[in-house]
């Protein structure tokens, strides 16, 4: 016998831009992590970016893979250790050159 799948309601709306932003903020806001961790913490966020992209789950695709750019071009350009810690040519690879 046939399941029949039952709604719970209208569908939901897309999230905004606005929206999705704010949720890719969350979790890069914490300064104290070492470098090594929030380049992880970037690689990680990218690769499950790709799978959600893949999953055509686009706005967790969105969220994750802003949220590797976030910590890639704000974060690590900011951190104490980023100029001591990577060379320019790993600067260069990422695309900070400065």
């Amino acid at each position: 016998m046939a399941r029949l799948s039952v709604s719970s309601g209208p569908p939901r709306r897309p999230r905004t831009i606005a929206e999705l932003a704010e949720a890719a903020k969350l979790g890069t806001d914490d300064d104290s992590l070492p470098l090594k961790q929030y380049l992880r913490n970037a690689e990680t966020a990218r690769k499950h970016g790709r799978r959600l992209y893949e999953e055509d789950d686009l706005e967790n695709a969105f969220i994750q893979l802003a949220r590797a750019a976030t910590i890639v071009l704000e974060k690590l350009p900011a951190h104490k250790d980023y100029r001591a810690l990577l060379n320019s040519t790993q600067r260069h690879n990422m695309g900070l050159v400065s």
